[in-house]
Order: structure tokens, then C-alpha cells, then sequence
């Protein structure tokens, strides 16, 4: 093994939110990557349906539950969330697909995204 320190994604897993490390250089493919200049990347969908997710990019919806009264899950301030009758053109109980961070935002506050608490090993959304 070098001497030389690069970027190594942890553990070889490629996993969403996987740490990205520095490590010492052994050539394997967790330690490759490409440089793509902003002139010649693709642009990010901002519509459509993204297949990999399943779900339209910035397009809203509801979060509807099965339950007997279909309540709506209804954003109360940026960081929690519950169970709430609908209402019309509640932006609090809307929520879209974002295709570039690839995470589901609500429309009322638009720079957060849902989140399981201690990286999904909590209930608490």
C-alpha cells in the first residue's frame, strides 16, 4: 500500500449516504473516480417520472394513510410531523419528489427533506 491519502468510499459500499473518507491509496474501484466539468454534465431532471425512485420529480402529493379517516400527514414546523385531516391547498400537507437531492421535501419548507432519525435506526420521522 502508498503512502499516498485519496478519496475511498468507506467500506467499499456503494449505499446511498455512504461516508466518502480519505485513506490510503490501493487502487481499488472504491478509490476511482470520474471528473465531469459543469460545461458537460447532464442536467438534472426537474420533471417527469424518476424510475429508479418511482415517483414524479416536483411533482406534489399527498401522504395519505389507510386507516378508516384517510387522514393526511401534515408537516408542523420544519421538523415534525402528524396525522391531520385534509384540507385544500395545504401547503404543510404537501410534499414533492426532489430529483436532484433525490429525498422527499414538503412544499411548505422547501429546504428539508424527510428524515429517520439516527440514519433510519429510530422511529422518530
Amino acid at each position: 500500500m502508498s503512502n499516498n491519502k485519496v478519496l475511498d468510499v468507506s467500506g467499499g459500499k456503494d449505499e446511498e449516504g455512504q461516508a466518502v473518507i480519505v485513506y490510503g491509496n490501493h487502487g481499488k474501484v472504491n478509490q476511482q473516480w470520474n471528473v465531469i466539468y459543469l460545461d458537460k454534465a447532464e442536467k438534472e431532471a426537474t420533471k417527469g417520472l424518476d424510475t429508479d425512485f418511482g415517483f414524479h420529480i416536483n411533482r406534489p402529493f399527498y401522504i395519505v394513510s389507510r386507516l378508516p379517516m384517510a387522514r393526511v400527514v401534515e408537516c408542523h414546523g420544519a421538523n415534525n410531523i402528524w396525522l391531520r385531516r385534509w384540507r385544500n391547498n395545504v401547503a404543510a400537507q404537501q410534499f414533492f419528489f426532489d430529483g436532484v437531492s433525490k429525498t422527499i421535501k414538503s412544499q411548505q419548507w422547501k429546504n428539508y427533506s424527510l428524515n429517520i432519525q439516527s440514519n433510519g435506526g429510530s422511529t422518530n420521522l
